[in-house]
């Protein structure tokens, strides 16, 4: 049976990047936040680059498209629960047709480089409440606690975590693939601007020291109440996190 691999995450977590190891497999067909064309269009306030107008822009029209294509073979995609919560956090069938692994990053490194990209981003758009919320819809569903992964964990030790993801998700763990030429794949062209750095990388590398001292915030207040919003989501799933 062909196999279906949901990331989900929030932006800035570093998804993108795990993303791509997945893209370097060879043996899965990926998509790219294609939940994001039901959220946004090439008009939206948000950044964007090559708006892909063969995409479904529904709810209902990208499930199709996602389990359409694991009638083919493996799937793997990743998206941002924020721009699909309400449906997805209720459409059970949907989630019980794949495995659902989520991935989280600290708050004050994700506010902020969210915010060098969108200054005028909304709360919600941070993630992590309704990355959480679908977590929540995923454990209930299960009655497990699904797979959590730290995205500086990931960062530090990038081997260590993907062989671990691997085994969980009854795959073989892949060399080849981590590691890569620095180029924009297809997947990437409608939000090019949000993965310069990804699109320089040749592999993961390791997480830059954070300061997270909260006077960081002290110039942005409205950046302070993002992270005070959202940091028990945070905390509450990477207590739960994957060791």
């Amino acid at each position: 049976m062909n196999k279906m691999v949901a990331l989900w995450a929030h932006p800035r977590s570093r998804s993108t990047v795990l993303e791509r190891i997945f893209i370097e497999r060879k043996d899965f067909q990926v998509f790219h936040e294609p939940f994001a064309h039901m959220a946004f269009s090439a008009d939206s306030v948000i950044p964007s680059d090559e708006w892909n107008e063969q995409l479904p822009n529904t709810y209902e029209g990208i499930k199709h498209m996602l389990l359409e294509a694991k009638r083919h073979g493996n799937v793997f995609h990743k998206d941002m629960c924020y721009h699909c919560e309400e449906e997805l956090r209720v459409d059970a069938d949907f989630l019980s047709q794949q495995t659902n692994i989520f991935l989280i990053r600290e708050p004050i490194s994700s506010i902020l480089s969210h915010h060098l990209i969108f200054p005028d981003m909304p709360l919600e758009a941070i993630g992590h409440k309704a990355l959480y919320e679908v977590f929540c819809a995923v454990t209930k569903l299960t009655g497990k606690t699904p797979y959590v992964i730290n995205a500086d964990e990931l960062a530090n030790n990038p081997e260590e975590v993907i062989r671990k993801l691997c085994l969980y998700l009854d795959l073989e763990y892949a060399p080849q693939a981590m590691t890569w030429k620095p180029e924009c794949p297809e997947q990437w062209k409608t939000w090019r601007s949000w993965h310069a750095a990804a699109e320089k990388s040749e592999s993961i590398v390791a997480a830059q020291p954070v300061q997270n001292d909260m006077s960081i915030f002290d110039l942005h207040p409205k950046l302070r109440a993002y992270y005070e919003f959202h940091l028990p989501y945070f905390e509450r799933m990477n207590a739960l996190r994957h060791k």
